[in-house]
């Protein structure tokens, strides 16, 4: 199965940077951080809340990774790809950075595209398991630390 999106909108540097404002230094810095876990610009109001888990597309790189397919994420300057995996051991080595993945490549173009192409190769045939298969991609997901409220006397 391949799914392509495509959006001429605001671009992840731009979204993500006023949340995270190391997101502005350039489009290849954005595109790292829009695919780890935990990384939203979703701010209350119009397009969301601060619950969002920010996972959306690590989830999305580890189904492709994990079945043998291929991704590629496009905004502004920047490009990542990663493509398919050879062999079942390539696939069941996730990368929580997608960078760190030796299967990448990645570009700096001069010309722009303001918005965000994402496309995704799932190869389901690969799937024996679905709830097993999303299991193990959300496992690699880190926990986020809760946070208590102290009860402070004065």
């Amino acid at each position: 199965m391949t799914i392509a999106v495509a959006d001429c909108g605001r671009g992840i540097a731009d979204h993500l940077g006023q949340v995270h404002p190391e997101a502005l230094a350039n489009d290849r810095v954005a595109l790292g951080l829009a695919m780890r876990p935990g990384i939203t610009g979703a701010r209350a109001g119009v397009y969301g809340v601060p619950d969002n888990a920010g996972a959306g597309l690590f989830i999305t790189r580890c189904m492709a990774k994990g079945t043998g397919g291929y991704f590629l994420l496009r905004s502004g300057h920047a490009a990542y790809r990663l493509r398919r995996s050879n062999d079942d051991d390539e696939m069941a080595r996730l990368y929580f950075d997608g960078y760190d993945d030796p299967r990448h490549d990645d570009w700096n173009f001069s010309a722009t595209w303001q918005g965000t192409v994402v496309s995704v190769e799932i190869r389901t045939e690969k799937i024996g398991d679905y709830n097993g298969f999303f299991r193990w991609i959300f496992n690699q997901i880190p926990r986020r630390r809760t946070r208590r409220a102290m009860v402070r006397f004065t």
